[in-house]
């Protein structure tokens, strides 16, 4: 299926309603890099979905409870003071600050665009910090890193948007990098738990569903406490 192909495709929920998911990456570097803000003014999308840590039940956010004419603008504010913030020291992070204020022109606009981050938990991705890409790809525990933030939230998370938002057609910015992206796609379409072991973890001959909680348990506490929400393979 051209699904698993496209970064812009029609995802059909039933033979009535259609999800149009539309991918960009951000270049984490020393520029901005527009493209996902453009994302959001060609497209004008119905939904935006952020690589961001989730809140601690669901993706929802604040701004999803209000009309265009009565969001709280002032917490668009503060998030984009945080981003001038951390643009001194890693100057893409204005490329966030691009797609707010383009948000916030859709609102202006009476466009109600939602906003959901649908990322794992800070603790979690910090475990990044720990890899060398792309050598790390032949580190088991990237993969285990990789599969917990994506199988436990990324999907878990467009999933509850996408049940959270029944009616119509939809049109949906998701700003995942492409490599969660690609691994997200997959899991969308509810591979058997044999395809997703071969695809997480099939490289690693000496990793079996038998010994990855005692080899996880070994290497880090941080990734085992996630690791320990996943029943799939036991």
């Amino acid at each position: 299926s051209d699904f698993l192909k496209e970064d812009c495709f029609w995802y059909t929920i039933d033979m009535k309603r259609k999800i149009k998911f539309i991918q960009e990456n951000c270049i984490e570097g020393g520029k901005i890099d527009l493209r996902q803000a453009n994302v959001v003014s060609k497209h004008k999308p119905d939904i935006v979905m952020f690589e961001l840590p989730q809140g601690k039940v669901n993706p929802d956010t604040v701004f999803n409870k209000y009309p265009t004419n009565k969001k709280p603008l002032k917490e668009v504010d503060v998030i984009i003071k945080g981003l001038r913030q951390v643009a001194k020291k890693y100057p893409y992070a204005k490329s966030d600050i691009a797609v707010w204020n383009n948000i916030k022109k859709l609102w202006k606009n009476k466009k109600n665009v939602y906003v959901y981050n649908i990322d794992g938990p800070s603790e979690l991705r910090k475990y990044f910090m720990n890899f060398e890409y792309p050598k790390c790809r032949k580190d088991f525990m990237f993969w285990v890193y990789l599969f917990l933030r994506e199988y436990l939230y990324m999907k878990k998370n467009v999933e509850w948007v996408l049940n959270k938002n029944p009616k119509g057609d939809l049109k949906i910015a998701i700003f995942l990098q492409s490599i969660h992206w690609n691994h997200t796609k997959f899991l969308l379409t509810n591979p058997s738990k044999e395809k997703i072991w071969e695809y997480y973890f099939g490289e690693f001959k000496d990793i079996t569903p038998e010994n990855i909680d005692g080899k996880i348990k070994e290497k880090n506490k941080i990734i085992y406490k996630y690791w320990k929400k996943v029943s799939i393979f036991k």
